[in-house]
């Protein structure tokens, strides 16, 4: 705020105000605890349970100043007493607040101490009725500590892990005081994994490292340690196996008789350190679905396994899926390839596209709606030429999806030879990562007289 139009000593007056009141707002945000006990604040009681201790402060308003007796009850759902105190207090006129710390007979835990109430009555001397009375249920005035966990819900085994922890109580206030958290994982043998205070502002970032070759899903446990007690939270998390597999094959089309030479190479993802001595199965499935080969072995100090598997004469054509599994046959660690078995045919002629033309070199840079022209080429590998073939062309341009921008169609001549105008579109979309321009694609396709046909594109 700006007050406009203040004379200078009335202005440096007027910071000095608006410091006092900041300074009184902030007193106000740290009134209601003190030396990790709630202080209490307005018309409302709070309390701190703490080994079988409940630790309260009770506002009142007396209509006089005076001595008593102040009697404070804890009353179960039966209305059996589980702990009093009953003293001799004075009061002055007007609000005022009691500190008292009621001792339980037995102890209890918080979810049984919710259903229970704190009956406080104040008696002045001389009187018989009690002038202040009050019940309340210790549901809605207990602090408990509350913590909140930002981190991820999956960690590599053996990998580290970093979560921040938050604490605060269930009003989502800050508690002064020492706190400390643990964070291990539970079982037989529970594992600690991280121990530390928590700061000023009530949090912390712990960095652990998950124990190696655990893999699956486990309870991962938060232990927060507050001066208004203990908290814990418990979640589950997903511990991943830290290698993966990368699996190659010399090519990706086979032959029925020819040979599928396979390699997988594990790395350790944490520290990319070759995984060693590891278990690999490799498997191959054919087109329809059938098994047809399963190898197991073990990678080398290097990290590298490989299998070969002989394709038979006569087999399902298709696309084969080469499988390499990690570890168990249960393991999720898995790489797979997808190969092509067909048979191959060599092409009956070649084609090539010809961008060049009237004695001056190729030119692969246009602007939209220029004229694309070349020259389409076709010849049997014996030196003939491929004439009166039918010939196609088209240039494809890609935007959300490849399309065709033009086409069209001819014959050979008698050397085999066809001459193409393309007219380009007005319009492409540039590629940002090209600075702006776009690619397009000339295909061209011959078709001879006995209806064998090859293909041949240049960008």
């Amino acid at each position: 705020m700006i007050a406009p139009h203040l004379p200078r000593k009335s202005f440096g007056l007027w910071l000095l105000l608006a410091a006092a009141l900041f300074g009184i707002a902030s007193l106000a945000i740290l009134e209601p605890f003190q030396d990790g006990v709630p202080r209490g604040g307005g018309d409302t009681a709070t309390a701190v349970y703490s080994h079988s201790t409940l630790q309260t402060v009770i506002p009142y308003r007396a209509p006089r100043p005076g001595a008593g007796r102040l009697i404070v009850d804890v009353l179960d759902p039966d209305d059996k007493v589980l702990g009093q105190i009953d003293g001799h207090v004075t009061v002055n006129s007007g609000k005022g607040r009691w500190r008292e710390s009621v001792k339980l007979a037995k102890s209890l835990s918080v979810d049984e101490l919710v259903w229970h109430r704190l009956r406080h009555r104040f008696t002045y001397d001389g009187e018989t009725a009690p002038t202040l009375e009050d019940t309340e249920s210790i549901s809605t005035i207990l602090r408990m500590p509350v913590v909140r966990i930002l981190g991820q819900q999956s960690y590599l085994s053996g990998g580290q892990a970093a979560v921040r922890v938050i604490v605060t109580d269930s009003k989502n206030e800050f508690i002064p005081g020492p706190s400390a958290v643990r964070i291990e994982l539970p079982g037989p043998n529970p594992r600690v994994l991280f121990t530390g205070r928590l700061n000023s502002r009530g949090t912390t970032e712990a960095q652990f490292q998950m124990p190696p070759g655990l893999v699956g899903t486990f309870p991962l446990r938060y232990i927060a340690d507050t001066p208004i007690g203990t908290a814990e939270f418990t979640e589950q998390v997903r511990l991943e196996d830290k290698v993966s597999v990368l699996l190659t094959t010399e090519k990706p089309i086979y032959q029925p008789g020819q040979s599928i030479h396979a390699r997988a190479l594990a790395l350790d993802r944490a520290n990319h350190a070759a995984a060693a001595a590891r278990k690999l199965t490799f498997e191959v499935e054919d087109s329809r679905g059938n098994k047809v080969f399963k190898k197991a072995t073990q990678t080398d100090k290097f990290g590298i396994a490989s299998a070969e598997f002989d394709l038979a004469d006569e087999v399902n054509l298709g696309t084969y899926h080469l499988r390499v599994r990690l570890g168990d046959d249960d393991s999720a660690n898995t790489a797979e390839l997808a190969l092509n078995v067909e048979r191959y045919v060599l092409p009956k002629f070649k084609v090539a596209v010809d961008f060049a033309g009237d004695g001056k070199p190729a030119k692969l840079f246009y602007r939209p709606g220029d004229h694309v022209t070349g020259t389409v080429r076709a010849n049997y590998f014996f030196g003939k030429p491929v004439d009166r073939a039918e010939v196609s062309i088209k240039a494809s341009g890609m935007d959300v999806a490849q399309f065709e921008a033009v086409s069209a169609q001819g014959k050979t001549d008698d050397e085999g030879a066809w001459r193409f105008d393309l007219k380009l579109p007005e319009y492409f979309a540039g590629r940002p990562l090209s600075h702006g321009t776009a690619a397009v694609l000339i295909e061209a396709t011959v078709k001879d007289s006995a209806g064998h046909a090859e293909t041949r594109g240049a960008p």
